[in-house]
């Protein structure tokens, strides 16, 4: 995994084609054989890309019944799994679901900065019936990109934040049906807060206020653009959390979800 750095200047252009598809099993995109062309489509592959990775059938599975008849799926189902519960501001909790080999990098596709792997299932099928018991008692499964945009400063420090976690992996243990407490492990706590420390540098100003008490050192979250559609993609970039990239350009910041341009042609100024 490279860091990415330096400036950059570009533009979405007209048209949109299938992004190809990831072979889970041999860990490598695959591009679109046909380069089909998507521009007036909502969807970002192709119907063969679609049935290629084998895995369209299992968007939205709860681990109650398996229905994709894709040996490839099937094969990587059978796989150990680990469930996780992540940490967003305004103390929002997520619970999510990931292969072994890659449950870091999901964790940061998710733009997880903090989290927890609370359980370990011998295949995918278990982890998302666990996934679904431990939503059944409140805890979302999904956190939509405009939260992210709209709060990406934490307020909290990573002590706290650690032990809001472990108090509710407590919690999942004392409420989930007992069949399912078997496949729950020692929390295995992570932080990636070297990339959050980044943004904090960025976006947090502070400032001294004096009151009757004496002076007192106040954290303010300065101004920055949210872009959830962006069509031009210019600065200097800071950092990236999972879907979203802060820029820097005149001074100003800006938070874009890279998401919206999948499978874009984009112009790129030199």
């Amino acid at each position: 995994m490279k860091d990415a750095c330096g400036k950059i200047d570009m533009e979405k252009a007209e048209k949109r084609y299938c992004i190809g598809y990831y072979d889970l099993l041999n860990r490598k995109n695959i591009p679109c054989t046909f380069y089909e062309e998507l521009t007036g489509s909502e969807y970002t592959q192709c119907k063969q890309c679609k049935i290629k990775s084998g895995f369209s059938s299992c968007l939205g599975c709860n681990g109650s019944v398996c229905k994709t008849n894709s040996d490839k799926a099937k094969q990587f189902c059978n796989q150990e799994h680990y469930v996780y519960l992540a940490y967003f501001p305004n103390d929002k909790l997520k619970v999510g679901t990931a292969v072994y080999y890659r449950r870091y990098e999901r964790l940061l596709e998710q733009g997880a900065i903090y989290s927890i792997f609370l359980a370990k299932t011998k295949n995918g099928k278990l982890a998302r019936k666990l996934e679904t018991e431990i939503s059944n008692i409140g805890i979302v499964q999904k956190v939509n990109t405009s939260y992210k945009i709209n709060n990406i400063i934490i307020n909290r420090n990573s002590d706290d934040i650690k032990n809001i976690l472990i108090n509710e992996y407590e919690n999942v243990k004392n409420k989930i049906d007992e069949g399912y407490k078997s496949y729950l492990t020692e929390p295995e706590y992570n932080n990636f807060k070297i990339i959050y420390n980044i943004v904090k540098e960025s976006l947090i100003k502070k400032t001294e206020q004096i009151n009757l008490f004496g002076d007192n050192e106040v954290e303010e979250c300065i101004d920055y653009k949210k872009i959830l559609n962006p069509e031009y993609i210019k600065g200097e970039i800071i950092v990236t959390i999972g879907n979203l990239i802060l820029l820097k350009e005149d001074k100003i910041y800006s938070v874009l979800n890279m998401k919206k341009l999948e499978g874009w042609e984009v112009k790129v100024k030199k």
